[in-house]
């Protein structure tokens, strides 16, 4: 049942064969329903309720007004009245469900869905967003048993076969996931987000075959998208093609706003509200943070010592949280750490949006961009005067709602400022957070190469980026330098159990036994920077580089070569390795890239000179120090919000 369908059932219900009391006011609901007045519509009905409180249909009425009017707390409310006099009334749970749904409340929309199908309502639009609920819930085996009985009643719906590559892919099951897909284009040829990820789960498997006309097509589909058009673009999977820039751009800007689509602002801040806000003496800034990752994730791995440390005479800090609790000790700690901790979870994006502006945040950062879990509609609805992007996604949002862009003098030189929608926001020496949080691997007692599978003589070219990172030219290379050294082996990490084959024939296809290539599996974190200290040399991706993996390998003692281009994603390493002392490791050139891990290879002095350098100064190195980078953040706030309470707009910010 469509959204339009579902209007249609909810207004048919309630043609009563005898007229009540409520039949007029009733009918006036029709009317502004007609003239999509939901507002009109929702008085109406509440009076037509009032007026016979036991009829279930007026109740629908009113429940479908709601959620038309974007108030599905009210929604769930009336929806929870029908069912209370009508228990199985199909169209009251679809609403109910809908409505749950729209305020994040996964397990209870799940319940609602699955009462649906139990009273013998199988509408497969419904049954998606069942499934819908379930990927929330981390749960991919039961909504794709869900998206299973849907399929057997329309199996050519595009969602359902999106939505299934979802779950597969959530199941690390990359090869089904890619079929899905297929699928998804057999049935729509021009569906340019289905396209991405298609890309992205074949590159998930290092399965290259057919990537230079994807991108081909990809560029194609984005060049001829019009300006201004809300297009799904998959915009995070398209960082890790070699496109333009520029293209980049175009695809988030896109993304953006089909993203926030029925978004509106909240009223400006009246004058008294700035006013009292503008007083240096009187108010201290308060920092708002919002994030799905507020968990076991590298984002809150790498922020924690930092909201630590925030000088709280300066600044309060609160952190607005939208995923789950997962009760692990770095959650504990942000908890700990923060002025204020909110977990926004059950609540509508306005509704969200509103408790923020009431909390009287100044500054909201994004910690999310265009990565899954993100409520940009939060931040397309304003809640703050000042909004800012930072860290999570690594590019331009496109949002028209989003001020600045935190980066650095190498992620977001200024020349390259026309590649942002944002005005650049940079820190000193880089924009990465860091601190001294990380394990030291153990010297006392090292975990053996045998431990992890690898030969004690080999020379070791680690590269433990998620695979869709790893393209075809960054291949060649590595292969390139092992046909050269033969003692060479590339250490990889498993992303996914069904990787193993693609790799090593593509090893064997460029002269390399593909015995040389070894596998890494998940380790417990304390394990992984022991692991980590036995590769020798760390060896980059691009055009997306190793984020927290290379701050990660610097932290273990072992030297990074990275290869710099023109976004954001490609220019991280490169900050990473300015703020741990070794620039130079950072090249322009493939060929370039290729002589540095051969110099690196061929100079035993040459390398463990660079590693006694990240050993021996670990401690002091300004990528590890989270006291000096909370300092210089905490700086470049204070000019973003100097220049607001100045009544500037936003500006570039550049460092010093």
């Amino acid at each position: 049942m469509s959204t339009a369908t579902l209007d249609a059932a909810a207004s048919a219900a309630t043609a009563p064969t005898r007229a009540g009391r409520g039949h007029a006011h009733w009918q006036q609901g029709v009317a502004h329903v007609h003239q999509r007045d939901w507002i009109g519509a929702t008085r109406a009905f509440r009076r037509a309720v009032r007026a016979e409180p036991a009829d279930a249909l007026y109740w629908i009425n009113l429940a479908n007004a709601y959620r038309h009017a974007g108030d599905p707390a009210r929604a769930v409310v009336a929806a929870e009245q029908a069912l209370a006099l009508d228990a199985a009334q199909p169209v009251a749970l679809r609403l109910l469900g809908e409505a749950l749904a729209a305020l994040h409340r996964y397990a209870d929309a799940v319940a609602a869905f699955e009462r649906l199908e139990a009273a013998g309502t199988h509408e497969p639009d419904a049954m998606l967003q069942h499934a819908a609920m379930l990927q929330a819930l981390r749960r991919p085996k039961e909504s794709i048993d869900v998206l299973m009985r849907a399929s057997a009643i329309e199996p050519s719906m595009l969602q359902l076969h999106a939505m299934m590559a979802t779950a597969f892919r959530d199941m690390a099951m990359q090869k089904e996931a890619v079929e899905c897909l297929k699928t998804v284009l057999a049935l729509d040829p021009g569906n340019l987000q289905a396209l991405a990820h298609l890309s992205y789960e074949k590159r998930h498997l290092c399965d290259w075959d057919g990537l230079e006309e994807d991108v081909t097509r990809i560029e194609q589909m984005l060049a001829t998208t019009p300006a201004g058009m809300a297009r799904q673009t998959s915009s995070f999977s398209l960082l890790s093609l070699p496109l333009d820039p520029a293209l980049q751009l175009a695809a988030a800007r896109a993304e953006a706003m089909a993203s926030t689509v029925g978004a509106r602002e909240l009223p400006p801040l009246s004058a008294a509200e700035r006013a009292a806000r503008s007083d240096p003496e009187k108010h201290r800034p308060r920092i708002g943070m919002l994030s799905f990752d507020f968990h076991e994730h590298p984002v809150a791995q790498l922020i924690v010592e930092m909201i630590e440390r925030f000088d709280r005479r300066r600044f309060e800090v609160r952190l607005y949280s939208t995923g789950r609790d997962d009760g692990s000790a770095i959650r504990q700690r942000l908890v700990a750490a923060a002025d204020g901790f909110v977990d926004l979870r059950g609540l509508s994006d306005t509704q969200a949006a509103e408790r923020i502006r009431a909390d009287g945040v100044d500054l909201l950062i994004d910690l999310q961009g265009h990565t899954r879990g993100h409520r940009n509609a939060i931040l397309a609805r304003r809640p703050a005067p000042l909004q800012v992007a930072y860290l999570g996604y690594p590019g331009s949002t496109g949002a028209p709602y989003i001020d600045y862009l935190v980066g650095d003098p190498l992620v977001t030189p200024v020349q390259l400022a026309h590649l942002y929608s944002e005005k650049l926001a940079q820190m000193p020496v880089t924009f990465q957070p860091n601190g001294r949080w990380r394990p030291v691997p153990d010297a006392a007692q090292p975990m053996s190469r045998a431990d992890a599978g690898l030969p004690e003589d080999a020379f070791v070219l680690c590269a433990f980026n998620h695979t869709y990172k790893i393209l075809p030219e960054a291949f060649d290379t590595w292969c390139s330098v092992m046909r050269e050294e033969p003692r060479a082996v590339l250490w990889l990490k498993e992303t996914n159990g069904q990787l193993h084959d693609h790799v090593r024939a593509e090893a064997e296809a460029r002269g390399v036994s593909g015995e040389r290539i070894v596998f890494a599996k998940s380790v417990s974190y304390a394990e992984h920077f022991s692991r980590l200290a036995l590769a020798d040399l760390f060896v980059d991706t691009w055009p997306y580089n190793a984020h927290t993996t290379a701050a990660d390998a610097l932290w273990a003692g072992v030297p990074v070569v990275t290869l710099h281009g023109n976004g954001f994603a490609s220019r991280v390493a490169a900050s990473v390795l300015n703020a741990a002392g070794m620039a130079e490791l950072a090249l322009a050139s493939v060929e370039d890239y290729r002589l540095a891990i051969q110099a690196l290879m061929r100079e035993p002095g040459l390398l463990a000179g660079y590693r006694e350098h990240l050993v021996t100064r670990r401690m002091e190195l300004p990528l590890f120090d989270s006291e000096l980078y909370t300092q210089e953040f905490e700086t470049l706030l204070t000019r973003m919000w100097q220049r607001w309470v100045a009544g500037l707009p936003a500006e570039h910010l550049l460092a010093s």
